[in-house]
């Protein structure tokens, strides 16, 4: 009994099990501005961790998460500007020496690059992602294109899967707000976040893209609300140009014209 613990319990047999676990966990992607990574770590909600890295000089380069996970706190009703929520984050910030701009954490990291900077990088994101546990959220008011949206499939007599859960071919459970099962299924993103849309932009950008490469026959809707977020020409031609449905929420008659395409041969 103990050799056969020994043949299967090795040093040797343990850390090829796990190198081999991240060899194939660990992907890669080539961006319009870097790579994006995702990683074998989980957000609190179970969404995978992904980082951009984007070269600055010869000799150094950003890791960035282009502002996923302040923004998922905020979203989810967590007062960033509270003081203890405050403390907690800058307390964070310092000890994995991180940079913040508007929702995005960033660091400065050298070239060539080493595989201990992505990992503290990451595991940065899910220390501060936890925040979430640390103080009862505010309520989430909801917004209008919420409204509109759930007042369309009410009308329509349709049910759509709310917190809908997708995939693309790299990252795995992509959370949508409405996902409507169809001939072509439609799956909808409320737009939240408020300020700069660049980043959050860039980020479902890429993301739509990979799940269209896994279902074909997917459609995808971003619906906004202009008066919330600090729209300009790069960030709404992104948004149109990977979306099926890319409309504020008073253009009632896009997202009727969508729905119908949902159901119908030859999309």
């Amino acid at each position: 009994m103990k050799t056969t613990e020994t043949q299967f319990l090795s040093p040797e047999i343990c850390r090829e099990a796990v190198e081999g676990f991240l060899r194939e966990q660990v992907l890669a992607e080539k961006t319009r501005r870097g790579v994006v990574m995702a990683l074998p770590l989980m957000y609190p909600d179970g969404f995978q961790v992904q980082v951009h890295l984007e070269p600055i000089t010869k000799s150094s380069a950003l890791i960035t998460d282009r502002g996923r996970t302040l923004a998922k706190l905020h979203e989810n009703g967590l007062n960033l500007d509270a003081k203890q929520t405050l403390a907690l984050l800058d307390e964070r910030k310092q000890t994995f020496e991180l940079n913040q701009v508007g929702f995005e954490l960033q660091k400065e990291i050298s070239l060539p690059l080493q595989g201990i900077d992505v990992q503290l990088f990451a595991e940065s994101l899910v220390s501060i992602a936890h925040l979430i546990y640390k103080y009862e959220p505010t309520i989430s008011e909801e917004s209008v294109a919420d409204r509109t949206l759930k007042q369309i499939f009410k009308e329509r007599k349709m049910e759509p899967t709310i917190n809908g859960i997708i995939d693309g071919e790299i990252e795995k459970g992509i959370r949508v707000n409405y996902f409507l099962p169809a001939l072509h299924p439609l799956a909808c993103k409320v737009v939240k976040r408020r300020g700069p849309m660049l980043g959050y932009m860039e980020q479902w950008g890429w993301r739509w893209t990979d799940v269209k490469r896994h279902n074909p026959a997917l459609l995808r809707g971003m619906i906004y609300d202009p008066d919330k977020q600090e729209w300009d020409d790069t960030t709404l031609n992104i948004g149109k140009s990977v979306c099926d449905l890319f409309c504020p929420y008073f253009e009632t008659q896009l997202i009727h014209d969508v729905i119908d395409r949902a159901f119908k041969n030859g999309n």
